[in-house]
């Protein structure tokens, strides 16, 4: 069985394969979305959310430099000025993924920032 190890904030810490139901742990069903950072509702899991404020603060200043460098490109500028006017950023949002590889293809932050952004 799959299993979502929860802290004490209900967030997901890590994901593990096991018979017998690990400590802090909830029944994770292979075919529900559950992923490190998400939040335990007692029901279901949900992604990661923020305001535009709180998603573009998740940059460090560098990368934030980084990313307006880059607005020459209209995609990157395109995915700024959204996330800029946003009223909350989700985690798994198709759009929020797309711009966040981009992201990534265009050198402005890396694979592993770009899953510690999303992680929450």
């Amino acid at each position: 069985m799959r299993w979502a190890i929860l802290d004490e904030e209900d967030k997901v810490v890590s994901i593990v394969e096991q018979d017998d139901r690990p400590a802090n742990g909830v029944k994770a069903h292979t075919t529900s979305d559950c992923e490190v950072g998400w939040k335990w509702n007692g029901w279901d899991f949900n992604p990661p959310k923020w305001t535009a404020y709180e998603f573009l603060n998740r940059f460090t200043s560098t990368e934030r430099a980084a990313i307006r460098a880059a607005t020459t490109d209209a995609n990157v500028a395109d995915f700024l000025m959204l996330a800029q006017v946003a009223q909350e950023v989700i985690a798994n949002d198709p759009v929020t993924i797309a711009g966040m590889d981009y992201l990534v293809l265009m050198g402005c932050i890396t694979l592993d920032r770009r899953n510690e952004i999303l992680r929450g």
